[in-house]
């Protein structure tokens, strides 16, 4: 059977994105889009890419080299546009990820239909612009700034009553919702961490070092392994094992977090228990990062890690 590539690129994106579409499939590290949120944006940016690429006369997405030009000269214009017209970081990186997501899914395409082009290779251009965009832009247009405590360490070594001390541990190193603590914010639910939840020790997934793995049951039903130190992982078997479960109510929770806060100098109205899963998210994806996964890939993990499904959630995490 011949191979029909559309004729339009408009066509093409449609075309090369349906093959990375991936809505009900268990998400992991293989590029797919997951979620129909992130569908609806990746697809909006990438037609205005092609829209611009379409004004210069180009008229395909299998010419590598016209698509890795074109994408230079438009993220340059939307940086510079983005800049002048104060828009924040999170925006343009919402643009980058998009770009991104396109690449991959025309590499893909290419792949499995056994084509003989170029692959498209931009992650080098595209981390370039994340550089620009951290020291040109703004962190978020957010008027609350951000929500990550400044010292989330001596915080919580000032939160006394054990229980919350060990749950507020959990969201920070580990990324944990207050309902994956045991604190749902939704008193008529019950969803206290017991004994199931402890997997065990493990590598963690992005720096192979020796760590605590805690599943947890959060917001649609979505289980989730979270990686821990060991000590703060022991710590919750030794809790668990004595109590036989993690539980507590969620406004006493979030209280004693608000009252170290105040006692340490980093309470900000709105911060509470989330300000340590932004604590996790930013730290996490620099960690990423660090040990070499690309812009894309880091907020994708975090993403997986902090049990969201939607890049434009992450992207609010680990911008401020």
């Amino acid at each position: 059977m011949t191979h029909r590539w559309p004729r339009s690129l408009h066509s093409q994106v449609e075309a090369v994105l349906q093959g990375i579409r991936s809505f009900r499939q268990t998400k992991t590290d293989n590029g797919g889009i997951h979620s129909f949120g992130s569908w609806k944006v990746y697809k909006y940016e990438a037609h205005h890419f092609v829209q611009y690429m379409q004004k210069k006369g180009r008229e395909s997405l299998q010419d590598s080299a016209a698509v890795a030009e074109d994408m230079a000269e438009y993220l340059t214009e939307k940086l510079d546009y983005y800049v002048v017209n104060k828009r924040s970081r999170q925006t343009m990186e919402t643009v980058l990820s998009a770009l991104g997501k396109l690449e991959y899914a025309i590499n893909f395409y290419v792949g499995r239909h056994n084509l003989n082009v170029a692959p498209l290779e931009t992650e080098k251009l595209r981390m370039g612009f994340y550089t620009q965009s951290k020291a040109r832009l703004p962190k978020s247009s957010k008027v609350f700034g951000n929500r990550a405590y400044p010292d989330p360490v001596r915080l919580i070594e000032k939160i006394s009553n054990p229980t919350f001390q060990l749950q507020a541990s959990l969201q920070y190193e580990g990324g944990l919702r207050t309902e994956g603590v045991g604190a749902p914010s939704n008193q008529r639910l019950k969803n206290p961490l017991t004994i199931k939840g402890l997997r065990g020790t493990g590598k963690d997934p992005v720096t192979g070092k020796l760590v605590g793995v805690v599943a947890s049951i959060e917001k649609g039903g979505k289980e989730t392994d979270h990686f821990v130190s060991l000590e703060t992982y022991y710590r919750l078997k030794s809790y668990i094992m004595a109590h036989s479960q993690l539980e507590s109510e969620y406004h006493a929770y979030v209280e004693a977090i608000n009252k170290a806060a105040r006692e340490t100098g980093q309470y900000a109205r709105g911060r509470g228990s989330h300000g340590l899963k932004h604590n996790f998210a930013q730290e996490r994806y620099l960690e990423c990062v660090s040990h070499g996964l690309s812009h894309e890939k880091a907020l994708q993990q975090t993403s997986l890690e902090t049990s969201h499904f939607r890049m434009r959630e992450t992207l609010t995490y680990t911008c401020g």
